[in-house]
């Protein structure tokens, strides 16, 4: 999963659990070039670009990258549009990337760029990253399966807005004022459901744990 963590030298734990965890799986960045989004995105309508990559990008599998230009692209000044913050805007990014790589869950949101990087859990053991732009244009990078990695756990989406919730009141009682969320993750440790980054206006960013009943297990924030 994608995952925002503080540094570990200024980081003031709040509330702890002793329990074990479980290692999690390396999710691998999204990388896309300027110009060639620039082009597509000139073509207009609705249009695919496939690229086939075998051995030769460091995995041993075989990745498909297939990017969706928005049909519908929103008229603006000039402004490039930007991601939502809000339990809709993630719920709304991990439908759509669910949709389009043909997975069986969502296992994290993150803001990224314009839009939202969503990891997406496939039924053969595989995933996919998704980046969802704000104006609806998709690009899915897809990995096959790795006998090392284990499928991380999938999001409840319906249950985003008590996380999300939660996850705010407890980065407000950490001494974040004015926060917004740019990470929800599911998780594999033992007691931990969720776990939600929160940034600052100051830039200082709070990492909240959450149980399965949004009760705060852990609150990690860097300074």
């Amino acid at each position: 999963m994608a995952e925002n963590t503080g540094n570990t030298a200024h980081t003031e734990t709040t509330e702890t659990t002793a329990s074990t965890t479980t290692p999690r799986k390396k999710r691998k960045g999204l990388a896309i070039g300027a110009g060639a989004m620039a082009a597509l995105l000139l073509a207009g309508g609705v249009a695919y670009g496939v690229s086939e990559n075998a051995g030769n990008d460091g995995n041993d599998g075989t990745d498909s990258v297939r990017t969706v230009a928005a049909d519908n692209q929103a008229d603006t000044d000039g402004a490039p549009a930007s991601a939502g913050t809000d339990a809709a805007s993630f719920r709304d990014a991990a439908e759509q990337a669910v949709a389009e790589a043909g997975g069986n869950g969502a296992s994290s949101v993150d803001i990224e760029g314009n839009g939202h990087e969503v990891e997406v859990e496939l039924d053969d053991g595989a995933s996919a990253e998704v980046h969802v732009a704000a104006d609806g244009a998709m690009r899915v990078e897809t990995e096959e399966a790795d006998r090392s990695d284990q499928q991380d756990p999938v999001l409840d989406l319906d249950a985003l807005d008590d996380a999300v919730d939660a996850a705010l009141a407890a980065s407000g009682e950490a001494g974040v004022r004015d926060g917004v969320v740019d990470s929800v993750s599911a998780s594999d440790d033992r007691g931990v459901t969720y776990e939600v980054s929160v940034q600052g206006q100051d830039g200082r960013e709070v990492d909240v744990d959450l149980a399965d009943d949004f009760s705060v297990v852990a609150t990690d924030l860097d300074d």
